[in-house]
Parts: C-alpha cells; sequence; structure tokens
C-alpha cells in the first residue's frame, strides 16, 4: 500500500487537505447534473468514527459558488495535484447511496486534463452506480478514439441485494497492458490494452488523480423523484493505492 486515507478525525471536520480538495459549482459538469457542489460541511464531513461522509441534499434555490442556482447541493473532492498515481490498485470501501436520481461514483481522471481536455486525458470509473439500478456497480474507462470523439467500455456487477444497505468494497487493478474492475474482490470486467486498442487509443500510462462524488441528476441517472429520500449518503470507510515494489 502507497497511499491511504482512512478518514480518521474528529466529527465535523473537513477531509484531509493535503489529500483532498473540493470541486465547487453548479454548471451541470458536462453530464447535466442538478446540484451545487460546495465545500461546506454539510455536504462532506468525517464522522469521527472513521467515515467520510459525502452528504447530497435537497436545498431550493441554493445559490453556488459559480453564481447558478440550483435545487441540490452535493461534494465532489478530488486528489488533484496532491496524490497522483501511475498504475496500482485503487480501492474504496464504502456505502453508498441509492436513491432515485442519484449517482455516486469513485473516478480517476488523468493529470494533463487541464491542458489536454477530456477524453484526451482518459478516464477510469473504479465504480459508478445509478440510484434507479440499484444492484449493479459500473466499472468503465474512457478515452479518445483516433477521430478525437469519446469512446466508452463498460462492464457491470450485479450484486444480490441493493448495494445502497451494506458497504462494499469497489477496485481497479490498472497496468501498463490491462485495466480490470472487481466488486468485494470478485473480477467482473477487463480490459487489454489490445483490446482498447482496437477502438481508440491507450492514455493509461501517465499519472491520474482521484474523484469521490455524489452527483444528482444528470443524462445518465435521470432526475431525483417523488420518491427519493434526503440526504442521500455516500459513507466512505476507507480509500487505498497500492503499487507493485
Amino acid at each position: 500500500m502507497v497511499w491511504s486515507d482512512e478518514f480518521s478525525g474528529p466529527a465535523g471536520s473537513a477531509p484531509d487537505s493535503s489529500s483532498w480538495t473540493p470541486v465547487t459549482g453548479g454548471d451541470g459538469f458536462g453530464n447535466q447534473e442538478l446540484e451545487c457542489y460546495t465545500s461546506s460541511r454539510d455536504n462532506s464531513a468525517l464522522d469521527g468514527k472513521g467515515f467520510l461522509v459525502i452528504s447530497a441534499r435537497k436545498t431550493p434555490g441554493h445559490a453556488c459558488s459559480d453564481g447558478r442556482v440550483n435545487d441540490y447541493t452535493s461534494a465532489r473532492l478530488t486528489t488533484k495535484s496532491l496524490r497522483e498515481f501511475t498504475h496500482g490498485t485503487l480501492t474504496m470501501r464504502a456505502k453508498v447511496p441509492t436513491g432515485v436520481g442519484i449517482w455516486p461514483a469513485f473516478w480517476a481522471l488523468g493529470s494533463n486534463h487541464d491542458t489536454a481536455g477530456w477524453p484526451f486525458c482518459g478516464e477510469i470509473d473504479v465504480t459508478e452506480v445509478l440510484g434507479r439500478q440499484n444492484t449493479l456497480d459500473h466499472g468503465s474507462v474512457h478515452g479518445p478514439k483516433s477521430d478525437g470523439t469519446p469512446f466508452s467500455l463498460t462492464g457491470t456487477a450485479t450484486a444480490a441485494q441493493d448495494l445502497g444497505q451494506d458497504f462494499h468494497v469497489y477496485a481497479v487493478s490498472w497496468t501498463a497492458d490491462r485495466v480490470s474492475f472487481s466488486l468485494d474482490d470478485h473480477e467482473f470486467y477487463a480490459v487489454t490494452k489490445a483490446d482498447l486498442e482496437r477502438v481508440g487509443e491507450w492514455v493509461f500510462d501517465q499519472p491520474f488523480y482521484l474523484l469521490l462524488n455524489v452527483a444528482v441528476g444528470g443524462t445518465w441517472p435521470g432526475s431525483p423523484s417523488d420518491v427519493t429520500t434526503w440526504p442521500q449518503q455516500m459513507v466512505v470507510d476507507y480509500v487505498r493505492v497500492y503499487q507493485d515494489t
């Protein structure tokens, strides 16, 4: 293990600022999301028991930091410029929210995102769960095709019950020629460099930084409904990174 965050600290404190920075704003983040991401402890805080809690809340008319007004708030945390990794096993143990219209994720972006842009930087989605499909764990890689348009390769694992009912370990093992996804130590999907290069460019031999977030709404999960309860919370036990020595 080369790095971990076990989220120890006083109740109500912020995530470790030496590892995590909050992303703020409400512009939809390319997915027509409906939330304002904030730096508030209402949306991201340690609980004093060794867990990070990311809370999506219904807050009608909330003014986002970028001037937009949205009806929900949540948190998006990143290790950008603080903790970046090239290859390894990225793991998160968490209990994810599965309300309708809720979209929790643990993922990674190439550190050249600001200069190269997406999809040229590459993206590895360790897990994405859609509230309307609460037993499905999605693992994906994204990158550029030869014409510059994005490709997406995705596999799914089906859990025996709603993933929001308990803690699970979500992981990706990422090497110079393979990316494989697992749920609770059971591999469910893998992409080799050869597989990927049939559809696009392999852009996964550079540093990547990590992200944790709970989105509300968007083109993929759809919007919350009258049955969605609030707050919707992702409770994270740990994030750990392993590399060969």
